[in-house]
């Protein structure tokens, strides 16, 4: 007996060409099935293809009316958060604090972009996942996704710093320190800028490789290969992605903060706090949805 529980947005008789039964489907690019990597032959509507951003977002909603143990999972990790962050579990030596809160923020990860993807690819190919195989699909992916993160972090760190390096070099053979020749918000403007382009252009071109990871099942570099792919094919639609990326990061911390007369920034109240970054972190799930939704439109086209 199925342990889903759970009403799909739309269903099928019909399983996509890698998958059976209840099985999480793999979906990858057209060159890397074995066979015939038509959409019909995987089971995947035209129509879900061509579904703009908003429309993704609109069937995210959709799906987690559906799924609800998609927002149970999410609620139980976003509770222990706010727990870690309070003197609630203060017993606690701050080893084990510090433990658990690397634990819960990578179950958080697994959860929004590796749980939520694995359950989009079922709906998008008429065979829905059970949370078991859900789950099973992100426990089998999570050292190929230690992989991916760490290189992930790797990357968008230490190349921008590389293409850095030479403007510092030319900066430092300048004679004369050159705060003083132009001032400092200059130079801090300019280091900046340098640094920060790279490194958001890398960020967006690696955006979906915890999806080809997971819902394709490649490796991290394979998976780097493909999101790169996947973004320059569809560059206008990703760089609206891309700056609702930002958006949805800064939300993270801007939304925990209140403006004060003048420039600053003052803490809002801790109430409103806990209820701002809870309600962030939910709207990452749907989010996570539409990455997973976008990837495959990319993927199969």
């Amino acid at each position: 007996m199925s342990d889903h529980t759970d009403t799909p947005v739309r269903s099928t008789s019909t399983a996509s060409d890698t998958t059976t039964g209840n099985v999480a489907p793999t979906i990858k690019a057209r060159d890397d099935v074995d066979g015939c990597g038509c959409l019909e032959c995987r089971n995947i509507e035209a129509t879900a293809t061509r579904r703009s951003v908003l429309d993704a977002l609109v069937w995210s909603v959709r799906l987690f009316r559906s799924y609800p143990s998609i927002v149970v999972f999410a609620g139980v990790i976003i509770l222990a958060n706010r727990l870690l962050e309070t003197d609630a579990i203060n017993v606690l030596p701050m080893p084990a604090i510090s433990v658990f809160e690397i634990l819960t923020g990578f179950a958080f990860i697994i959860l929004i972009r590796a749980y939520v993807g694995t359950i989009v690819a079922g709906e998008l190919t008429g065979n829905p996942v059970t949370r078991r195989e859900g789950l099973r699909r992100s426990i089998a992916r999570t050292p190929a996704l230690v992989g991916v993160i760490i290189l992930t972090v790797v990357s968008v760190l230490t190349i921008p710093f590389l293409l850095v390096l030479p403007l510092l070099v030319l900066v430092g053979m300048i004679p004369g320190n050159p705060v003083d020749l132009l001032g400092f918000p200059v130079v801090a403007a300019v280091g900046g800028i340098a640094f920060a382009v790279p490194f958001l252009f890398l960020l967006f071109k690696i955006w979906f490789a915890l999806e080809a990871c997971v819902i394709g099942q490649y490796g991290p570099l394979k998976s780097f290969r493909v999101s790169w792919r996947i973004t320059t094919n569809y560059r206008g639609k990703f760089f609206l992605i891309g700056v609702i990326v930002i958006g949805s990061a800064l939300s993270l911390f801007l939304p925990t903060y209140v403006p004060e007369m003048g420039t600053s920034l003052a803490p809002l109240n801790p109430v409103l706090s806990i209820i701002s970054s809870s309600v962030s972190e939910l709207l990452s799930i749907v989010w996570a949805s539409a990455y997973a939704h976008i990837y495959i439109q990319g993927i199969v086209s």
